[in-house]
């Protein structure tokens, strides 16, 4: 942490709000207005109501002594950890690791506005871009940017921080040979949804009854150009197509580095391409659940701070909800169907629950008699299920600044 202090006299001083109480603070799901959670907070901390608390003036000085990019090595951190000393769930052998992109809207600030762009006098909106292991929950990488970000260059920029061992999944907008040459050279294995007319090898294929087939995908002239610009081979990569049925009668196509049809059936990659939905219910948690879109400031600074926070605090539960569903599956084991921990019900219990567990002395048991109740908060696991997506053409200004919740 103390790399991540903004000058050297930052939080030097005896305050009220030194480094661990503003962190912790600061990972406690805040949604309300900063002088309630501050209130709250130290109730919390004292352990008494109306406990004396500190000015929200106070909060705004202390936070901006403190990089946003704290959160983000401490999630690494706990992330790295948990992946070595817990036998955390994979795919055949491999973590499942989704990327995907979503928009999320920002407060119309000038600052703001200058940091990530603006387009006509439409609420402000920035790129954000996931690195998600789908099995376990966990945010792996994050990336907050403007829309003229591309999504695939965030995804190639993803790579380094990927293991021989993970599987990346990506959807239909992904698809580009520069982006599977980058998976070639890092040594990294990838399944994509291609569009029929991604290339003249998919039109073939589609055109057959074929259900898997092994290409030679050689790049056009636009391909070649954009590897030679990034620093990358350009010899036609050998790779695999799945032909997939859907329940509606229609047809999808997957392209994957997993060539070998005795390890990999063609019928496993239908669940393993459906297994990517979990980023999408990642993206409805944080936009819903812990309203990620709800900033506690008006600058760059206090916005990437509360994304990155709460994507910890994230992490620290879903890492607590694997622990949880370990004693679930037992406790249930005799039941007709299987029953998952319900991850919304244990965010909640998190609130206010996690400035206690950092604490130095945390209370004796709490740990335990958390992951107890999460146990306990189940629901049926129904495979197979599915829904029409209701997208929406507009989105609505859901959080204004000046008009915070009561608690």
């Amino acid at each position: 942490m103390e790399r991540h202090r903004v000058g050297e006299k930052a939080f030097t001083r005896d305050r009220k709000l030194p480094l661990p109480q503003l962190v912790r603070f600061l990972l406690n799901l805040r949604k309300g207005a900063n002088q309630d959670e501050l209130d709250r907070f130290f109730e919390v901390v004292c352990e008494q109501p109306l406990a004396d608390s500190v000015s929200k003036s106070a909060l705004t000085q202390a936070r901006a002594k403190l990089r946003p990019e704290a959160f983000s090595e401490l999630s690494d951190v706990l992330v790295n950890e948990a992946m070595r000393t817990l036998p955390m769930r994979r795919w055949h052998g491999f973590r499942l690791l989704a990327v995907d992109g979503s928009t999320f809207l920002l407060p119309k600030e000038p600052a703001i506005v200058e940091a990530f762009g603006q387009t006509g006098e439409v609420t402000p909106q920035a790129r954000f871009s996931r690195l998600y292991d789908v099995l376990n929950r966990v945010i792996v990488a994050a990336d907050i940017e403007p829309l003229s970000v591309g999504e695939r260059i965030l995804a190639g920029e993803y790579l380094p921080a990927t293991r021989v061992d993970d599987l990346l999944l990506y959807d239909r907008g992904y698809p580009a040979f520069w982006l599977f040459a980058s998976h070639a050279v890092e040594q990294r294995h990838f399944c994509v949804r291609v569009p029929r007319a991604f290339c003249t090898e998919v039109e073939a294929f589609a055109a057959g009854g074929a259900r898997s087939a092994v290409i030679e995908l050689t790049p056009c002239d636009e391909a070649r150009r954009q590897c030679q610009a990034f620093g990358l081979p350009t010899e036609a990569l050998r790779l695999r197509l799945i032909r997939v049925h859907l329940k509606s009668g229609e047809e999808e196509f997957l392209i994957t580095s997993l060539l070998d049809e005795e390890a990999f059936p063609t019928p496993l990659f239908k669940h393993l391409y459906h297994l990517r939905w979990g980023i999408e219910e990642g993206y409805k948690t944080e936009k819903s659940r812990v309203e990620v879109e709800n900033f506690s400031g008006r600058t760059v600074h206090a916005l990437k701070q509360d994304v990155l926070a709460k994507i910890l605090t994230l992490n620290l539960t879903a890492i607590l909800v694997w622990v949880a569903q370990w004693m679930t599956t037992r406790l249930y084991q005799e039941r007709r169907r299987g029953y998952q921990v319900n991850f919304a019900n244990a965010l909640s219990k998190m609130k206010d629950n996690v400035v206690r567990l950092l604490s130095l002395e945390p209370p004796p048991g709490l740990l335990e008699r958390l992951l107890c109740a999460m146990a306990l908060e189940v629901e049926a696991i129904r495979p197979d299920r599915s829904f029409p997506r209701n997208i929406k053409s507009t989105k609505p200004k859901r959080f204004h600044p000046n008009y915070k919740r009561c608690r």
